[in-house]
């Protein structure tokens, strides 16, 4: 009696809906309304394996979603690769031979993301650690080359690149629909510049070997959701030159890179202060950061991936703090705020000079960066699109103080990476898209 009273009184002053959770019930179960399979069967090669641009046009024919590269470094001994002794490649190699993409819906404007960022958008939208990890290390296992032989590049080495589109997310979690091309009359296209070959290997003193001059194979590729019967699609029904379309989707603003100085061992105060800017007109959601160090992506040993987290973050607009993440604790805040906590598993290259000579070691090693929020956290049910604003950045300025870990050493070749995230809207109309921040 009284758990039957305790019972009503909850569903008296509980706020929502009454659910049937014992029968099937439309409010607890949902059907797809129009039949589709789905494909992976176009895709185009590169139209260059020695480095720079390749275009990847997809026709306006039904869905579109993931697009991925596959990427394939010749076998040491093949033409081209005569030799692998002494050389590496880092673990997620096929991003960092990226230098940019580009992207453009039908006849849309068109944008581009940096290699770093394609990476940083498929690693903070994996489901989990696991996923997260798994991402990087398809892009590219780490290989090393013997000492007087071929070692790991006795066979081909591949990487499978996602590529961070508008409309993309690399899980089912939370998958957006496909792209709907067939209200497009013009083709999508994507622009893919790779930088040169040699610019991924690491060289140990006293090498021997020289890295390969092309790539062996290399391609896009996409996965297409189509209709069964072409009488469902959207144009067939509605008239699209009178009405639109609204394709909700998360903008991605081309990176902004800012090079500053650090002094190790100064932990008063935050030693770096510098002000954003570029921002666009619309709805900023977060700002994703990172710091690399120059020393890290040149040279002989090559660690593009060794990303560091800033510590002592405060972030104002307009005199307002919006995020302060004191010491390292941004770390806890991204986890609770998130899924998972923002860094990956990688690995650290180093010269075996102090050991054996003429090859590259490695050790374990962690990639981390931040996210600095400005929209309200709400993960909405799993395939559903929740809106949740954004902040507008117009007469104001975004500044940003912060410091490095105390493990970090004096330079004056660090570089502060960031990567504006909007809400954003694509509208579909007479053949055409356009982005609406």
């Amino acid at each position: 009696m009284e758990s039957s009273l305790s019972e009503s009184v909850q569903q008296l002053v509980r706020p929502g809906k009454c659910v049937d959770l014992y029968y099937p019930d439309p409010e607890t179960a949902e059907k797809q309304c129009f039949r589709t399979v789905q494909n992976t069967r176009y895709v185009q090669q590169f139209a260059n394996l020695s480095g720079g641009s390749s275009v990847f046009t997809i026709p306006p024919n039904n869905g579109v979603q993931d697009v991925m590269i596959i990427l394939e470094l010749p076998a040491a001994g093949s033409s081209g690769f005569s030799s692998a002794a002494g050389l590496a490649v880092n673990r997620g190699w096929g991003y960092n031979l990226i230098k940019q993409i580009s992207f453009r819906y039908g006849g849309s404007s068109q944008y581009f993301l940096s290699g770093s960022q394609v990476l940083q958008n498929a690693l903070r939208k994996a489901p989990n650690t696991g996923a997260r990890d798994q991402i990087l290390a398809l892009g590219g296992q780490a290989a090393f080359g013997a000492v007087a032989g071929a070692g790991d590049f006795a066979n081909p080495q591949r990487a499978y690149v996602w590529l961070s589109l508008p409309h993309t997310v690399p899980t089912a979690d939370g998958k957006l629909p496909p792209l709907p091309s067939d209200l497009l009359t013009q083709q999508i296209q994507i622009t893919c510049e790779l930088n040169s070959i040699s610019s991924i290997f690491s060289t140990a003193t006293g090498a021997t070997g020289a890295p390969p001059s092309a790539l062996s194979f290399a391609e896009f590729q996409v996965q297409q959701v189509m209709l069964e019967n072409q009488g469902d699609a959207l144009a067939r029904r509605v008239d699209m030159t009178s009405h639109a379309l609204s394709y909700p989707i998360e903008f991605v603003q081309q990176e902004v890179v800012i090079p500053f100085s650090w002094t190790s061992g100064s932990y008063s105060t935050p030693q770096v202060a510098v002000s954003l800017t570029g921002f666009r007109s619309g709805e900023c959601r977060s700002i994703q950061c990172w710091v690399t160090k120059d020393s890290d992506t040149s040279g002989a040993i090559k660690n593009p991936l060794k990303w560091t987290a800033p510590e002592d973050i405060v972030m104002t607009y307009a005199g307002e703090i919006y995020a302060r993440f004191d010491k390292g604790s941004g770390a806890l805040w991204n986890l609770v705020n998130g899924r998972i906590d923002p860094a990956v598993n990688d690995l650290v290259l180093a010269d075996g000079t102090s050991g054996a000579a003429g090859t590259v070691v490695s050790s374990a090693s962690l990639d981390q960066w931040r996210e600095l929020p400005f929209a309200q956290t709400y993960d909405a049910t799993t395939a559903h699109s929740m809106y949740t604003a954004g902040k507008p950045i117009t007469n104001g300025i975004v500044n940003l103080t912060f410091n490095l870990p105390p493990t970090s050493a004096t330079g004056t070749d660090y570089r502060l990476h960031l990567s504006y995230v909007y809400n954003a809207v694509l509208t579909f109309s007479q053949g055409t898209c356009d982005y609406v921040l």
